[in-house]
């Protein structure tokens, strides 16, 4: 029997195979979701790990230690990922202003409906 740990992230790993964004915003608000997503990855860990420590295991304690770094690694790494949504917005600043504040008629500018002109 394996851990439901794992299987969760086997589930997580399928959903991110799969992931196919229809534009830049959605990939915004994806990369925006990333400390969150890190930071119930630390939260699991140390559910699980409490679970050992709290039961009636023989576990070392290195070993409960040595967790302990990780899941704060892993919250470190998070902290360090809420920097994704403001570079992401001042990176592509024009374009996000295009997306929330289109000119009259902004399809127009519109890559597909320019393909001829595409890269000239």
């Amino acid at each position: 029997m394996q851990a439901r740990i794992i299987e969760a992230s086997r589930e997580m790993v399928g959903s991110a195979l799969m992931y196919n964004p229809e534009g830049m915003m959605e990939i915004g608000q994806d990369m925006a979701s990333l400390p969150e997503f890190l930071q119930n990855l630390a939260k699991s860990i140390q559910a699980m790990t409490r679970q050992v420590q709290e039961g009636d295991t023989p576990m070392d304690p290195a070993i409960v230690d040595m967790v302990k770094a990780i899941h704060a690694g892993i919250l470190k790494v998070a902290h360090e990922a809420e920097d994704l949504k403001p570079m992401f917005e001042n990176y592509h600043a024009d374009d996000i202003k295009r997306i929330r504040q289109p000119r009259r008629n902004e399809q127009l500018w519109d890559v597909q409906a320019n393909r001829d002109y595409y890269g000239r």
